[in-house]
């Protein structure tokens, strides 16, 4: 066993694994020596955790040792990997998969060369040399593509400027859309308030809806009026009905703007459970 890789039972978890990932990033490996695929999978994290000299830690949990940890982590079947930063769990893979998807999932987190030079420009930013900040970003992006963190700091710092298409177009033309949360919700923000400001009043749109109740775009604009008065039961309403309509609508922006609502207001909210099962039932 290396320097890199722990055995953890129920009374060390909160150090092991929650505290130590405020310090870097904490892979917990959840199996049981029963499980085939666990064992297939041991030597492809063991190589992993070495291969990066302790640029994470791997910690592993016998589910059948340690039955309440695993009740309490949701694990149903194992082998399950989850990787916990600050406290929570940002990714996860169920089964076994190929050392290519952990390295892949890994080096979003990890620290990188370009997160000095992303430092820099916030720094920049928060100094108020915007245009020099917003000038590094935009070479940041073409230069490490992969940092995530680039695009994302870049999309909040477009949003908090009022660039609300651009923050959009900047997350829309990379594969975070499909693969973070944090970028759905940014879109989903930049997507309503790039549409309230060039709408015209609630009211107004609300008397024209009535001449064309079928217009996606008068819709969307009384569900971005709706979200701002976090009016979240009207606008899940209102987006339900365009993809309903036509759910291809300037690529899917309702279900993604769905989806991000979802995000924004947790699973076990009522309203998401609600809607969940309305879209389950809307595609019967």
């Amino acid at each position: 066993m290396s320097n890199y890789i722990l055995d953890v039972t129920a009374g060390e978890f909160n150090d092991a694994v929650l505290r130590n990932s405020h310090k870097g990033p904490v892979m917990v490996n959840y199996w049981a020596d029963n499980a085939g695929p666990c064992l297939r999978l041991w030597p492809v994290l063991e190589k992993l955790a070495n291969d990066y000299q302790g640029q994470f830690l791997l910690v592993n949990i016998d589910t059948n040792k340690e039955k309440q940890i695993a009740h309490d982590n949701g694990i149903n079947s194992v082998p399950t990997v989850k990787l916990y930063i600050n406290g929570e769990v940002v990714e996860q893979i169920h089964g076994y998969d190929s050392p290519d998807s952990f390295k892949k999932i890994l080096d979003k987190y990890l620290a990188r060369e370009s997160d000095k030079a992303l430092a820099a420009a916030v720094a920049e930013y928060q100094d108020g040399n915007k245009e020099a900040a917003f000038e590094q970003l935009n070479k940041l992006v073409f230069i490490d593509p992969e940092n995530v963190r680039i695009q994302l700091v870049f999309a909040k710092l477009l949003i908090k400027e009022e660039a609300y298409e651009q923050a959009y177009a900047l997350l829309e033309k990379t594969p975070l859309k499909n693969e973070s949360e944090e970028a759905v919700v940014l879109m989903t923000n930049a997507l309503f308030l790039s549409t309230v400001q060039k709408a015209e009043t609630l009211e107004k749109l609300q008397q024209q809806l009535k001449e064309k109740p079928d217009d996606l775009t008068i819709l969307f604009q009384i569900c971005g009026h709706k979200m701002m008065q976090s009016d979240f039961s009207e606008a899940m309403a209102v987006l339900l009905k365009i993809i309903k309509l036509d759910y291809t609508w300037r690529d899917g922006i309702a279900s993604l703007c769905m989806r991000g609502l979802f995000i924004m207001l947790g699973k076990e909210n009522p309203l998401v459970i609600e809607y969940r099962q309305k879209l389950i039932d809307q595609q019967r």
